[in-house]
């Protein structure tokens, strides 16, 4: 399967998603800030990134911009999570780069879904 990084300060939603993801075969890292979100991208170099818009230290907007502007990391997908469903919200998370954008609260079978249908090689 997949490694996914997963970068979510909640820890309660860090672990849901983390175990979900795990036993459906992925291999999962979980951090808790934009700071340590990014060293273990880079580290890691996971295909996949779950990443919450509102983090301690910075914000995912801003974490993904930075991740599009890395020609080492552009390439790897994001799915943004956040509370925040407004269109306006949505339309910023594309924006700055995500690749999907899933909103809290939500099923984890749907999120393994969304996971499953980036990470398609017919995609």
């Amino acid at each position: 399967m997949a490694r996914i990084l997963i970068v979510e300060d909640e820890p309660d939603m860090r672990e849901l998603m983390a175990r979900k993801l795990e036993s459906v075969g992925h291999e999962v890292t979980a951090t808790r800030s934009g700071s340590e979100g990014l060293a273990a991208l880079r580290s890691t170099r996971p295909e996949l990134v779950l990443l919450d818009v509102q983090l301690p230290d910075t914000s995912g907007l801003t974490f993904c911009a930075t991740v599009r502007a890395d020609a080492e990391l552009r390439d790897t997908l994001i799915v943004m999570i956040s509370a925040s469903a407004g269109q306006e919200e949505v339309d910023a998370g594309l924006a700055a780069g995500a690749d999907d954008y899933v909103t809290k609260p939500f099923a984890p079978s749907k999120l393994i879904q969304r996971v499953e249908a980036l990470l398609s090689p017919e995609r």
